[in-house]
């Protein structure tokens, strides 16, 4: 599958390198180039240096033949905006987005957008460990 990446940084370089090990196309886009250095030395996906906000850069990443599209920066609007445009226009058939800070979980919600949010999944699964019996593993 071809799959376009929005965002290189710690989610968006292991992703990218994930997916291009298991035998998918990877185009992976970042406005600064230095963000690229997280991806590691095997990594033969494309990238492109380019605010992904900009005219045309999604067009030219190749969106439109993408069969799926992840949106992993940090910011939530820029998330949510790639996301809507990625599948309303260019029908990219899976998006999922990255939900950086919780507040914005709404805008995602209505947009009908999939989304991650490990900033909620961490803290629930932290509170998990917390509360779990001593004698269920606990320490």
């Amino acid at each position: 599958m071809f799959i376009v990446i929005v965002g290189c940084g710690r989610v968006g370089s292991e992703l990218a390198a994930g997916l291009y090990r298991k035998g998918h196309q990877v185009t992976i886009i970042d406005h600064v180039g230095s963000s690229f250095e997280h991806l590691p030395p095997d990594y033969r996906g494309r990238t492109i240096e380019a605010e992904v906000l900009s005219e045309d850069v999604l067009k030219n990443a190749g969106v439109e033949q993408a069969g799926g599209l992840a949106a992993v920066t940090n910011s939530d609007p820029v998330n949510a905006v790639v996301g809507h445009v990625a599948r309303s226009i260019y029908g990219v058939p899976n998006v999922v987005v990255r939900n950086y800070d919780p507040r914005w979980k709404p805008l995602f919600e209505a947009f009908g957008l999939d989304m991650v949010s490990s900033t909620a999944w961490g803290a629930s699964r932290i509170e998990e460990l917390l509360e779990r019996p001593a004698a269920a593993g606990g320490r």
